[in-house]
């Protein structure tokens, strides 16, 4: 691994703290901002969580409009609507304040702020050409990433289909992680999130692309998931608890970044479009029978990763690396994460779609395991069984 060639490219800006997210109008003003467009969602709004941040833009005056109608999911149709109205406003700069749908919402609307067409037509990595208007994201969930990483999820709810657009031009240009803001985050919001933020670390750790680099962020992502995920979805409002799971969070795109991710957002992406699930529990489920099936392609990584969530086993006890799977779903049976598929009609038609689209989308390419169709409908048959 010392002789690997790599590119490590980290153009955000970070500012970790509480409180300074009440610095945002100084940063956007640092940017070039005149007139900005404040994408975020109810819940957001709900929780008076832009209030101090509005207040920042207010303090500097700078002139600004929101649009918070964004849902759980960044939606092809929500992007259009913020379009539209950064097009009547005449905004230069985006805020982005909320998930990883908010931000990556945000996201498309720059894409397409600058770049003719549909966004459909920029799946996948590096479609378009024209950098997209500048992003400055303060994140209010531990868990996506959104607010370091090049990639934006979009479901396309006609097609009941979840694609990505990828490109290093859209990482916002600035992230503001403040804690305090997590702090009225649900319980069931914070176990998915987090869960989401393992999963970046663990795919990117096991990732073929994987590196020295990447490896470092993806210990310390370990970690801190599991040394603070518990205590963060029992209390939001413990700070330190929210720090850890902010930075755990941060951790996964600056690794995933350069070392891609794997077989379970290959996976997960068309299953939660098809069956309407949140993004972080699609990858909790997944997680234990994906890591089975990768197991003896990377088995040391394995250990590392079961001694990151759990620590060294007392008495020199031998750690295998199955013992990585057994913590992850301790992890999961303490925060509650589940799903019941009983009512759904999963027929072999179904589940084979979702191999398919699970293959045409190319991030399976980098899981440590090579895998074929019928892998695919194994791991699904596995997690249809148990859920």
């Amino acid at each position: 691994m010392l002789n690997q060639n790599f590119e490590l490219h980290l153009p955000t800006r970070v500012i970790f703290g509480a409180g300074k997210s009440k610095t945002t109008g100084e940063v956007i003003r640092s940017l070039g901002g005149r007139k900005v467009l404040v994408v975020s969602d109810p819940g957001v709004i709900g929780a008076n969580l832009l209030d101090g941040i509005l207040s920042s833009l207010e303090d500097i005056g700078l002139s600004y409009s929101v649009f918070s109608d964004v849902g759980h999911e960044a939606s092809l149709a929500k992007v259009q609507e913020g379009l539209n109205t950064l097009r009547a406003e005449e905004s230069n700069i985006l805020l982005s304040v909320g998930g990883g749908s908010v931000m990556d919402t945000a996201k498309g609307i720059g894409c397409l702020a600058t770049n003719p067409g549909d966004l459909r037509d920029y799946e996948g990595p590096e479609k378009f050409k024209n950098p997209p208007l500048p992003t400055v994201a303060v994140p209010t969930t531990a868990g996506s990433g959104s607010e370091l990483s090049f990639g934006a999820v979009i479901s396309d709810d006609e097609r009941k289909y979840k694609f990505s657009v990828r490109s290093s031009m859209q990482i916002p240009k600035v992230a503001l992680l403040d804690p305090g803001l997590l702090k009225t985050t649900p319980s069931k919001l914070a176990a998915a999130t987090g869960m989401d933020a393992l999963s970046h670390g663990v795919e990117a750790y096991v990732s073929q692309w994987s590196n020295l680099m990447t490896d470092a962020y993806c210990r310390q992502n370990f970690d801190l998931v599991g040394k603070y995920l518990r205590r963060f979805v029992s209390d939001p409002a413990d700070v330190e608890a929210a720090s850890g799971m902010l930075l755990a969070s941060s951790m996964g795109p600056m690794a995933f970044n350069v070392a891609r991710l794997g077989l379970v957002h290959a996976i997960g992406h068309p299953l939660g479009a098809k069956f309407k699930l949140p993004h972080g529990v699609v990858c909790a489920l997944l997680m234990p029978h994906v890591m089975g099936f990768n197991l003896a392609a990377c088995p040391d990584k394995f250990v590392d990763i079961a001694i990151g969530l759990e620590g060294p086993t007392k008495g020199g006890t031998t750690i295998k690396p199955k013992s990585a799977v057994s913590a992850v779903e301790r992890l999961m049976d303490d925060i509650g994460i589940s799903a019941d598929f009983s009512s759904y009609d999963i027929n072999d038609e179904l589940l084979s779609h979702i191999a398919d689209e699970t293959l045409s989308s190319g991030m399976q390419l980098t899981n440590p395991k090579d895998c074929d169709k019928q892998d695919i409908l194994n791991i699904l048959q596995k997690l249809f069984e148990n859920n």
